[in-house]
């Protein structure tokens, strides 16, 4: 017997034409699926993209962010007549 939840994602699924939307479904169903059997994103990338992503995540946070103060002088050009 099926779940009430599978049985409306089936019904839903029957009616949709949209071609992709049913490929991002399938999309999504093979990324979870093959995430049960321990496929983490990271595992996808290569060195590059790891030693990137290392270094964003060291990085403190915000240290490119200006104050509202110097937002305000940099574009007080643009708000004169």
């Amino acid at each position: 017997m099926q779940s009430t939840l599978k049985q409306e994602l089936l019904a839903k699924i029957a009616l949709t034409e949209d071609e992709n939307l049913l490929l991002l479904l399938n999309e999504e169903y093979d990324y979870f699926s093959q995430k049960s059997q321990a496929m983490r994103v990271i595992d996808t990338l290569s060195a590059e993209q790891l030693a990137e992503l290392t270094t964003l995540i060291n990085e403190p946070f915000g240290h490119e962010t200006e104050s509202y103060a110097d937002f305000k002088n940099a574009t007080a050009r643009w708000r004169t007549k």
